[in-house]
């Protein structure tokens, strides 16, 4: 409804935006640099953020651009008791687990050696592995000395995961982090300009949101993306409804009266 009514292409603020359509911003450059860091030098990273704020983003970057030599296996059903997660990690890697932790270990080796470079554990939702699965990573980490290539192990999740890795229990684990990067919410100018970038992508003009607007979006979602992407549209969606083209203070003031973050 609003696409037509602004003339875009696409949705501007989607979740789901291709890895062509994605902003790579200061953050994420630095998170992307220190990442390419762990495939070529290191075995666990660690990135952490508050939930929304472009996690998945990075992810989506990091693998898209990854080098040949490496291989990655993602999972994100971490709730999962561990032996349960160590199958799941198995199955993306195209084979049937075996019973018995200690084959499913043997097999994720075996898929390391077999890995013509480095095989790139990515696990997606740390913060919600308990303590039992968090061990097994550490040995996964601490056993792949003697796996060629190396096995490596991508921790990304939100914050609570850094308060959990401190317990003393997983000093080991911390202890063998090698890369970390912890992504912040967009500053008041990155969100103008991401607000702006979006809208052109989209095949829209930049000027449709006030620039008092663009600070009123981010002083009302902390600057954190996925928020941002949801009260954008709810002003497109809101102008559409006016037959307005521009969204000011006013038209702002509507929106927010009816819309919970």
């Amino acid at each position: 409804m609003y696409q037509e009514h602004f003339k875009l292409k696409r949705q501007p603020f989607s979740e789901h935006t291709s890895v062509d359509g994605l902003w790579i911003d200061q953050r994420m450059k630095e998170a992307l640099s220190r990442l390419t860091f762990l495939v070529d030098h290191a075995a666990l990273g660690l990135v952490t953020g508050p939930s929304g704020v472009g996690k998945s983003a990075l992810l989506k970057c990091f693998l898209d651009k990854l080098p040949q030599r490496c291989e990655a296996v993602y999972c994100h059903l971490t709730h999962l008791p561990s032996s349960s997660l160590l199958k799941v990690l198995v199955t993306q890697m195209g084979e049937v687990p075996r019973r018995g932790k200690d084959r499913l270990f043997d097999q994720i080796y075996q898929a390391a050696k077999r890995t013509d470079g480095t095989l790139l554990l990515v696990v997606d939702e740390a913060h919600l592995l308990d303590s039992d699965a968090l061990t097994d990573l550490r040995l996964l980490v601490s056993s792949a000395i003697d796996v060629a290539p190396p096995l490596k192990i991508l921790l990304v999740g939100q914050q609570a995961l850094r308060a959990v890795l401190k317990r003393s229990q997983h000093a080991d684990l911390l202890n063998r982090v090698n890369v970390q990067y912890h992504l912040h919410p967009f500053t008041k100018d990155q969100t103008a300009r991401y607000i702006d970038i979006q809208m052109k992508q989209a095949g829209g003009p930049e000027d449709v949101f006030d620039v008092s607007v663009k600070e009123l979006i981010h002083d009302f979602t902390g600057g954190i993306a996925r928020q941002i992407n949801n009260l954008a549209t709810a002003c497109l969606l809101q102008a559409t409804a006016c037959n307005v083209v521009r969204v000011d203070e006013a038209l702002f003031q509507q929106t927010t009266s009816e819309f919970n973050m």
